[in-house]
């Protein structure tokens, strides 16, 4: 309990993972994505509170996510990246959307692009936001590359799969984006966006979902 009550004093008026008020400046909604965190980590090291353990990411020689298990709860723990996955898209378009009607900050762009992890897990299990799910952090692997490398066969490496191409072309298309939003450049944050979604759509086709963003699948 202590350890929670800690979390929350940290971040004060955030929201389940430090989402700002649409009215929140510019600059508030950076120094929640960066200065927040980064105060966080600080307290949780000199307290001693540790933190949930990373996802388990595939090795290439057999994916330590999947080990042990049978078929049939492969599937299952499969099923569970794309439903994630699903999520993570839901919350690209609402970002896009937000980009159309001239944004470029507020609930979209924390949605997807904070990095703190959720007080607990959404409805799909997601335990970080939108990009941090589908792309990981520095402490856990995302969605993407466990579900990309999901394909490789027992013992073969996963960097040739397409999959794993697909992700990775992916993984550096959202960045443009958020440096337009910090500039409040409205324009080059359009672009960007567009850019972005060809790349994730290339990925989706690769891990069996639909290719297309205006498939019904990804409608809220």
């Amino acid at each position: 309990m202590r350890e929670v009550a800690l979390l929350l004093a940290i971040m004060g008026m955030v929201s389940a993972y430090t989402t700002p008020s649409p009215k929140c400046s510019r600059q508030a909604f950076l120094q929640k994505c960066t200065s927040t965190i980064i105060t966080s980590a600080a307290l949780l090291q000199t307290t001693g509170i540790t933190t949930p353990p990373p996802s388990l990411a595939f090795d290439g020689s057999g994916s330590s996510a999947y080990s042990g298990r049978t078929p049939s709860s492969k599937a299952e723990l499969k099923k569970s990246y794309q439903y994630r996955i699903i999520a993570d898209v839901k919350d690209f378009k609402t970002l896009g959307r937000a980009i159309d009607n001239g944004q470029t900050e507020g609930d979209a762009w924390v949605g997807f692009f904070i990095e703190f992890q959720r007080r607990e897990p959404d409805s799909v299990g997601r335990t970080y936001a939108a990009l941090a799910d589908l792309i990981g952090t520095k402490e856990s692997s995302g969605c993407g590359t466990l579900l990309a490398a999901s394909y490789a066969k027992q013992g073969k490496p996963a960097d040739g799969l397409p999959s794993v191409k697909k992700y990775n072309a992916m993984t550096k298309a959202f960045d443009p984006i958020k440096v337009a939003g910090k500039k409040g450049d409205v324009g080059k944050a359009k672009i960007a966006w567009g850019k972005a979604s060809e790349l994730l759509s290339d990925y989706l086709e690769a891990v069996e979902l639909p290719s297309s963003l205006s498939d019904p699948l990804y409608d809220e």
